[in-house]
């Protein structure tokens, strides 16, 4: 909410980008202050969510995550049309009749939705949100969200579900945390995106 407040008044979208980032150390300090107080199974119970696991979501849970995701995706989807526009910049997107404020917004809204429904039942899953759209991006060669979207929901799909088998360890290993291993699948991808930008055909 407060990132869709500002959004109204930040018009650039790296500022707004920092602005959240700043917003999230500041969150990060109040929850260490919360820890500092919390007892010991609580912290122990907080640190294992923020290590991210799928199977934290129970049947009874399911259909309130179920309802959550699917609404965020429909919503999402709703928003191809004004993201092919603004990849031509704002001014193109007004001039071909987006409404660049209620867009920003609507995108906004439907990322927050779907960030937040995983976040609350699977805990913070790192990279596969920042990681997989370049992947898709590189693999269809375009920037058309009517392509690009749908299949960035399934690859996101797949990514998560091979991850999910890579946390189990061979024998009695046990289970690792799912964000040691999509740390290391999407780190590499999101530098090599980085040092290669100018190269990739959908940066052009």
């Amino acid at each position: 909410l407060i990132i869709l407040s500002l959004s109204g008044k930040i018009k650039n979208t790296a500022m707004l980008l920092i602005v959240g980032i700043m917003i999230g150390f500041m969150a990060s300090s109040i929850i260490s202050v919360l820890n500092f107080y919390a007892s010991k199974e609580n912290i122990q119970i907080f640190v294992l969510w923020g290590l991210g696991d799928f199977s934290n979501v129970t049947w009874n849970e399911m259909p309130s995550f179920a309802i959550a995701s699917t609404i965020g995706i429909a919503f999402a989807l709703l928003q191809i049309k004004p993201l092919n526009a603004l990849l031509l910049g704002e001014n193109y997107a007004s001039n071909l009749g987006v409404n660049v404020k209620r867009a920003r917004y609507s995108i906004l809204l439907a990322a927050g939705l779907l960030i937040a429904a995983v976040t609350a039942f699977c805990g913070p899953i790192s990279f596969i949100g920042l990681a997989v759209p370049h992947v898709a991006r590189m693999l269809l060669g375009t920037s058309n969200h009517k392509t690009l979207l749908p299949a960035t929901i399934l690859l996101g799909s797949v990514v998560a579900l091979l991850c999910n088998l890579l946390t189990t360890l061979p024998g009695e290993g046990g289970i690792i945390p799912i964000n040691a291993v999509t740390s290391m699948l999407g780190a590499p991808v999101v530098i090599y995106v980085i040092f290669n930008r100018r190269k990739l055909q959908y940066f052009s």
